[in-house]
């Protein structure tokens, strides 16, 4: 070969290259371009211009395409291409021929594979043409398949030269390329039509038709669901399940969601599903709907989401609730309840007639009622009773009755006839009830209102009722009847100390005593608490006396109770009618007076009626007459005394007390008016108005910007069984905008006797509205140590009769002592009220008592007067506050003169401050008048021995350094005050001078190094207190914190928990961004990023960039995990929540799902 021939083939070796490429090129831009013409096309057209495609691109000259019927028997031609209508064909289109007819170019129907043929003339089996048909040199037929089944035959022929494979490949791509687009438009607009229709049904559907994607959003609601909502369609669209669903009803729609994309995703069917939810409407009212759902599926078959129905079922499920009612009511009715038919034969009982009646349901059905007839009515009380029932359809009263034992018993029935819509009585309900236990307990009403129920005596109104018989029989007689009333003395301290039932079996047994020590005419009666009358016909004073001699002797005897002996004592009072009254109301008025001052007297005794006590009745009622209308005429005034730091000496706070003035009365002592307003109930009201005047003036003096500590309220024992008590206390704090941490509820000894449960409830109360407690006159009552620490206390006030006498009375000083030694041990405040003297007040701040009160600092001020008493800045004087350097002050007690003198000469050298006093009474009136350090005391005095001396000084002022001169005679006596830490130092007469004073040089260092201990003491104890304070606060807030972090942990725990059923892949973090759960869902689908709770979300998962981070809350976010796109959209956690952290949720879109 030559190189031009090897040129020149090279060169057609690359034009054919060259032309083989644009071929392919072609064909490429042709298949992309075929579905831009579906667009303007429509299906036959389509058709043709895709074979046009295949006929030209192949070089044909005719083309041409079949449809096959779903049989594969028979086929239709649907499109020629133009140039082979102009130039060949002129068969008819849409003409149905069997494929048996057909001829090889149906071979590719039959053999479902392409068939070409380049010689058609020589082809066996060829069959023939069809009239009209355009005449084949050489043939393509492309079977398209789909489903197992050959839909479509397209066909191109007469190409000038032989077919290829590349031909037959072109025709069968761009065939197959055709019948998709063909296949898609027949699935659209079946899809239309079917969506018309169905849409068109749904319109005019009563029943609300809804679909829902899988990720819960509605895509279609139909408009009746504004009949049943009052929403529009448009307006709840693309709601979420959430947002049409009440609280109670979405847990199970997540939870059928959830399971409807669980069985998506293992390729299953959606089951159909019914169920009831409750959904709320436009008008703030809710339905019940009746759902039922099932898959939403598109042409292809592929679940496109959720169709369902909803029936308002609310009036179904009302009538439902109403039937369950009634036969609950029916079956669980105290009342027994029998239905008859119309002929009066037994239908149905309810479970009450059996347990009345006795009788079993099957005993009775279809009897007649007539057998519990108890033959105790007469046959006219049945015949006027069915007169009734005929004429008015109901009868009821009272009956008796037999139960199967033939027991008779009362009932009170009442029968209502039944008819129908027409007015023909079908059935007869009766219902009745068993009387037997309203008799026994109207009988029991009927003993309780005369009869006291503990210990069977009669009650006041039977003794009044026998006391004016009593009355008349001896008006007629000209005689006299004794009426004597018995009061139990301490029985509140006897309950406070032993169980109640002891105070019980106590008043029976007095009940009993009483009960013996009488005669058969005449009465004990109980008529109160712990107070006993004896009405006593035909008896003067003298039996009187008697009598009650004899019962304080007998009531006083030992009570043996519960293995304990309990002495008891009584107080008596004694009226003798006429001469103490002329009715019962005054004479119980006169044996209630006369009783009183027997306990005045100091109890354990007995009083009669005398014209002294009727003079102080009538002053006593005149002066209750009067204290009734006090507040409202303006008789009433509160004052305020300051109280005072003994530390700081500033006010640290003021005690309201009460005063009357009466233009006729004068100014009543509280002493006096308080205990008469207790008695005539009148206490109630004042305190009340007490309350509010003392918030009133609080509020004033805030207004003026005076900042007072706070203000001490008192109130009566009775004022706490006053059921309005916390609710006035809150309307007065609120009326006047009071902070309750300002008010003080002081409350004495009593209210903690009388009914301490109900006071331990209504402290509590008290203290959770913010308010402070203080026990008042601590130590003059009954109250013991438990009860002490039972009530919740902020502070113990010293009582001013241990105050008064405590500068020369032992016992006093040591009361004092123990009082404040046992409130601060609990924890509480001292406060010692009635300090008058600098010598009290000087006990007091050694006795480490907190604060005091008095007219040492103050007298009680007005109101109006507060403004300027604070603006003076009032504090204690410095000098009863600080710490008094030691001035080395000796005392010396001796009733020789000579000793005195003695001792004086001995001591003036070294420089100390002497004191004499010739006796222990003398030297305890020195010592409450002056600071004393050393005291040296002789022994042998007259009334009151040295030791004696040194006991009432050391119980009194303790921090004395004491010693006692004596002879070897009394040297046990003083070796005992010494083991009793009463004596420093014990020093035999005659003394050694030098000696003598080298112990009192050493006491007095001594002293000094006490006093500098008690003052590291103080401010060990001040920060103790504030150490307990704060801590106590710390454990309320921890406590709290701990309660508010175990919610949260179980909330959370109950969040995880949830979560882990839902199928949506869901992940929580905290507010540092740090993932604390993450469902088994979102594990799956962050498989690849390992484990990821307690990683930062922004670190671990790069998926959520910044973009998404600080999208909006709700919005969904798109974003792609392992190559799949989905949304997220995250939410703040409730603002309940301390963590303030966000929930991200994750969901697929439609195309992965």
């Amino acid at each position: 070969m030559t190189d031009r021939q090897g040129k020149s083939g090279q060169r057609r070796l690359g034009r054919a290259a060259e032309a083989a490429q644009a071929r392919h090129a072609r064909r490429t831009e042709a298949l992309l371009m075929l579905p831009e013409a579906a667009d303007t096309l429509d299906e036959r057209a389509f058709m043709q211009y895709g074979q046009e495609l295949a006929e030209e691109l192949t070089g044909s000259q005719i083309s041409f395409t079949h449809l096959v019927n779903d049989d594969q028997e028979t086929i239709e031609l649907v499109a020629w291409s133009h140039a082979t209508l102009a130039h060949y064909c002129r068969a008819a289109f849409d003409n149905h021929y069997p494929v048996s007819q057909a001829g090889i170019w149906a071979d590719a129907l039959r053999q479902r594979t392409p068939v070409v043929v380049n010689d058609y003339a020589s082809a066996l089996g060829k069959k023939g043409l069809p009239e009209g048909h355009a005449r084949l040199d050489r043939l393509i037929s492309v079977p398209v398949i789909q489903g197992n089944l050959v839909r479509m035959m397209t066909g191109v022929g007469n190409k000038p030269a032989p077919y290829t494979d590349w031909d037959v490949e072109t025709v069968r791509l761009i065939s197959d390329a055709v019948w998709r687009v063909v296949r898609q438009r027949r699935a659209d607009a079946a899809m239309r039509q079917s969506e018309q229709r169905h849409r068109l049904l749904a319109d005019n559907a009563v029943d609300v038709i809804w679909t829902i994607d899988f990720d819960g959003c509605l895509t279609y609601v139909s408009p009746s669901v504004e009949k049943l909502l009052g929403y529009t369609s448009d307006d709840i669209m693309q709601k979420s399940l959430a947002q049409v669903l009440c609280p109670g009803s979405l847990g199970l729609a997540l939870q059928r969601l959830a399971d409807y994309q669980a069985s998506l995703a293992a390729g299953e069917p959606l089951a159909p599903f019914k169920g009831e939810f409750e959904m709320p409407c436009k008008d703030g009212t809710t339905v019940w709907t009746e759902v039922t759902t099932s898959g939403l599926r598109n042409a292809e078959g592929d679940y496109i989401g959720i169709v369902g129905v909803s029936r308002d079922i609310t009036e179904r499920r009302a009538q439902q609730a109403q039937s369950r009612i009634a036969a609950s009511v029916f079956e669980h009715s105290r009342e027994g309840i029998v239905v008859t038919n119309a002929s009066g034969a037994i239908v149905l009982v309810n479970g009450a007639f059996i347990e009345i009646t006795g009788f079993k349901q099957a005993e009775v059905l279809g009897q007649n009622p007539r057998l519990l007839k108890s033959g105790r009515q007469s046959p006219e009380f049945y015949v006027k009773m069915w007169e009734q029932l005929t004429s008015a359809g109901h009868w009821a009263g009272e009956i008796w009755n037999r139960q199967k034992d033939g027991t008779l018993y009362p009932e009170w029935l009442a029968i209502t006839a039944i008819r129908n819509a027409i007015g023909v009585t079908t059935h007869y309900v009766g219902s009745f009830s068993d009387l037997s236990s309203a008799k026994a307990a109207e009988q029991r009403i009927q003993w309780l209102s005369q009869f006291d129920a503990l210990t069977g005596l009669p009650n006041l109104t039977l003794l009044e009722d026998r006391a004016a018989q009593a009355f008349r029989m001896a008006q007629r007689a000209s005689g006299t009847v004794t009426l004597m009333l018995v009061r139990v003395d301490h029985l509140s301290v006897l309950d406070g100390s032993f169980e109640h039932s002891v105070g019980d079996q106590l008043l029976i047994e007095v009940a009993a005593r009483l009960t013996a020590s009488v005669r058969a005419q005449d009465t004990v009666a109980r008529v109160e608490g712990k107070k006993f009358a004896l009405l006593l016909p035909e008896t003067n004073s003298s039996g009187a006396a008697h009598l009650a001699t004899k019962l304080t002797w007998k009531l006083a005897q030992t009570y043996r109770l519960e293995g304990q002996e309990l002495p008891v004592t009584v107080s008596i009072g004694i009226a003798i009618y006429p001469e103490n009254g002329a009715d019962f109301a005054a004479m119980f008025k006169a044996v209630e007076v006369s009783m009183n001052r027997a306990r005045a007297l100091g109890r354990d005794g007995f009083q009669f009626f005398s014209n002294d006590l009727y003079a102080d009745l009538l002053a006593r009622d005149y002066m209750a007459r009067a204290l009734r209308d006090a507040a409202s005429n303006d008789q009433l005034q509160v004052l305020y005394q300051p109280q005072a730091d003994l530390q700081s000496g500033k006010i640290v706070g003021l005690e309201a007390l009460l005063r009357w003035h009466h233009p006729e009365l004068g100014t009543v002592a509280p002493s006096r008016f308080i205990p008469l307003a207790e008695a005539s109930n009148l206490i109630i009201g004042i305190g009340q108005w007490v309350l509010r005047r003392v918030c009133q003036d609080m509020r004033g003096w805030l207004d003026r910007g005076i900042k007072v500590p706070h203000v001490a309220v008192n109130m009566s024992p009775l004022q706490f069984r006053d059921n309005d008590l916390l609710a006035q206390v809150k309307s007065a704090l609120s009326e006047f905008n009071i902070d309750p941490a300002l008010l003080y509820i002081e409350v004495t000894e009593g209210a903690l006797m009388d009914d301490s449960e109900r006071s331990d409830a209504v402290f509590r109360e008290l203290k959770a509205l913010g308010l402070k407690l203080s026990l008042d006159d601590f130590g003059t009552g009954y109250s013991s140590l438990s009860s002490l620490k039972r009530f919740p206390f902020d502070e113990v006030k010293i009582d001013r009769s241990f105050v008064m006498d405590v500068t020369n009375n032992r016992n006093d000083a040591l009361i004092v002592n123990v009082i404040v030694s046992m409130a601060h041990g609990l924890g509480l405040k001292v406060i010692a009220e009635g300090v008058e003297t600098e010598a009290q007040c000087e006990i007091m701040r050694t006795s480490v008592c907190d604060e005091i009160q008095g007219y040492l600092f103050s007298k009680p001020i007005a109101s109006d007067t507060i403004e300027a008493f604070f603006k003076q800045n009032p504090q204690l004087p410095a000098h009863l506050l600080r710490h008094r350097k030691p001035s080395r002050t000796l005392l010396l007690v001796d009733d020789e003169p000579n000793i005195v003198a003695a001792l004086r000469r001995l001591f003036r050298r070294d420089g100390h401050v002497i004191l004499t006093a010739s006796s222990g009474p003398e030297g305890l009136d020195v010592l409450a008048k002056n600071k004393v350090d050393v005291i040296i005391s002789d022994q042998r005095m007259p009334g009151m021995t040295g030791v004696e001396f040194l006991r009432a000084a050391k119980a009194i002022y303790p921090d004395t350094i004491r010693i006692v001169l004596s002879g070897y005679t009394e040297l046990q006596s003083v070796t005992d005050a010494i083991n009793e830490g009463a004596v420093y130092r014990f020093i035999t007469k005659p003394w050694e001078d030098d000696a003598l004073r080298e112990h009192v040089q050493n006491a007095f260092e001594f002293k000094e190094l006490l006093e500098e201990n008690q003052q590291l003491n103080i401010k060990i104890r001040a920060s103790n207190q504030e150490l307990v304070a704060t801590n106590r606060h710390l454990d309320e807030v921890l406590q709290k914190t701990r309660d508010q972090i175990e919610r949260e942990e179980t909330s959370l725990a109950l969040v995880r928990e949830a979560f882990q059923h839902i199928s949506s892949p869901v992940i929580g973090v905290d507010e540092a961004g740090v993932m604390v759960f993450v469902s088994a869902a979102a594990e799956r689908l962050f498989a690849a990023a390992g484990s990821l709770p307690g990683c930062e979300l922004a670190h671990s998962l790069p998926q959520l960039d910044a973009a998404v981070l600080g999208a909006a809350e709700g919005v969904r976010c798109p974003i792609v995990v392992d190559g799949k796109p989905c949304f997220v959209q995250w939410h703040q956690m409730g603002a309940n929540s301390r963590s303030r952290g966000k929930i991200f949720v994750f969901s697929l879109t439609e195309t992965d799902a």
